[in-house]
């Protein structure tokens, strides 16, 4: 009977062990990915003059009354 209970006390050590890795991992992929995505700048953004979306300025087209989303015409 102690050695059952031994052996579960190390099994549920690794299982604690391991579960506090892969938090401690996962908290530094996450830290990572935020840091990755403010050191990006903002595009500008520009409103279609035909239906109102709103779309980044290097994807708009440049129709006669102002920025379009699809082709200017």
């Amino acid at each position: 009977m102690g050695k059952m209970i031994f052996w579960l006390v190390i099994v549920f050590a690794v299982l604690f062990a391991v579960r506090l890795m892969n938090a401690a991992a996962l908290r530094k992929r996450t830290r990572s990915a935020e840091d990755a995505r403010r050191g990006r700048p903002a595009s500008a953004m520009s409103r279609c003059v035909e239906c109102g979306v709103y779309l980044p300025a290097s994807d708009a087209a440049q129709g006669p009354r102002g920025a379009v989303c699809g082709e200017p015409g």
